[in-house]
């Protein structure tokens, strides 16, 4: 499986490295381009409104070419990045980041889509999975090595880090042997339907609530391990998270392929919940660790489940539900790091932090509970 999948799965290890180094990169590349950081900062929101607009309006027409399309939009994120390392100015350097994020919000939920029908019924669970690991191994590993490259040769070695690896799942896409199967593809109008079923949209809520609980706390884990035990430690915290992070988007595959996912996803948020609560406990250093490691493991396994109900619920249009379920994913992040920021505007104490969290955790998990009894009923 991993013979045919390899070329898609780099792929995604490309867009989550891309979605996350640049915020690391801010000082750096506000100083080579003479303009402020927040002017920066904005191109973190250009890449991942951009990605959240286009892949629900392109994905699903994109997909009756499975191959071609997926090779222009690799292609076009690829050169987009390419630019974005020679950028002169903050205009162009924005500007790239807006058309890296289109091109990243086409390839992802096309390449999910397109790996569940290249493998056998019994094994889709797990081939959506390890392409969607893809996004988690270029966040919890890429982003430190694109940091560490950018420390020895400046932000540009960063960058260029995501044009090789882009260029790699081009090559891998373009020579790899046999056709990709096409998505089926639908009118505006049926999209439009499609993602605002009820089913779809209690799926798609449920995606967003996650990602902000999660990805949205991870944006200021930092602030939350400085106040605990961990404080002296928080490289350490940082990668227990990484690890269970890892171990989660690689392992879900075989437990969705198994179990009924929307019970799988509705135990996994319960997990979710109970770690965010677990880090309110900063000063238990035990409690802490563990709790770090299940909020990694829960939060980066909790995507699959979500993407197979839509790809189970929308056999006509699985790559549009798909793409709007990515979509909420990174608004989900965007929206979770914004209101995490107002918190800590405000001088709240870290485990008012992570007990937010928990309760958006526990919101998703009321979501995903009421959408098993929805597709229960039907």
């Amino acid at each position: 499986m991993m013979r045919r999948l390899w070329p898609f799965v780099l792929g995604s290890v490309a867009l989550g490295l891309d979605a996350y180094v640049v915020a690391g990169l801010l000082p750096q590349v506000a100083s080579s381009l003479g303009t402020r950081e927040a002017d920066v900062g904005l191109s973190v929101a250009a890449f991942t409104g951009s990605y959240a607009v286009s892949g629900p309006l392109l994905a699903g027409r994109a997909g009756q070419r499975s191959r071609r399309s997926l090779v222009t939009a690799l292609l076009v994120f690829t050169v987009a990045n390419l630019i974005t390392a020679l950028s002169p100015t903050i205009g162009v350097f924005l500007a790239t980041r807006i058309v890296a994020g289109a091109a990243a919000g086409v390839y992802s939920p096309l390449s999910s889509a397109v790996a569940s029908e290249v493998v056998d019924q019994q094994r889709r669970g797990r081939a959506v999975a390890l392409v969607l690991a893809g996004l988690a191994v270029g966040t919890v590993f890429g982003v430190p090595i694109g940091l560490f490259l950018a420390q020895l040769w400046g932000w540009r070695a960063a960058i260029l880090l995501i044009v090789i690896i882009g260029c790699a799942a081009l090559a891998g896409i373009t020579l790899g042997g046999g056709e990709l199967p096409s998505i089926p593809a639908s009118s505006a109008a049926d999209r439009l339907r499609s993602i605002t079923s009820p089913r779809n949209l209690l799926t798609i809520s449920v995606t967003l609530l996650t990602a902000v609980a999660s990805l949205g706390l991870y944006t200021y884990l930092t602030v939350v391990l400085s106040a605990g035990s961990l404080a002296s430690h928080q490289s350490l915290g940082i990668w227990v998270w990484g690890l269970g992070g890892a171990l989660g988007a690689l392992g879900i595959g075989r437990l969705v392929d198994r179990c009924d996912p929307l019970r799988l996803s509705a135990v996994i948020l319960a997990g979710l919940t109970c770690a965010l609560i677990g880090m309110t406990q900063g000063h238990l250093p035990g409690v802490t660790v563990v709790s770090l490691f299940i909020w990694g493991l829960c939060g980066w396994s909790s995507l699959a489940p979500q993407q197979h109900v839509l790809l189970q619920a929308n056999p006509a249009d699985g790559a549009t539900a798909v793409a709007a379920n990515a979509s909420a994913n990174y608004l989900g992040s965007a929206l979770g790091a914004t209101l995490g920021s107002l918190l800590v505007a405000a001088h709240v104490a870290p485990a008012v932090l992570s007990g937010s969290a928990a309760g958006v955790a526990a919101l998703a998990l009321l979501c995903q509970i009421i959408r098993q009894r929805v597709g229960s009923k039907a």
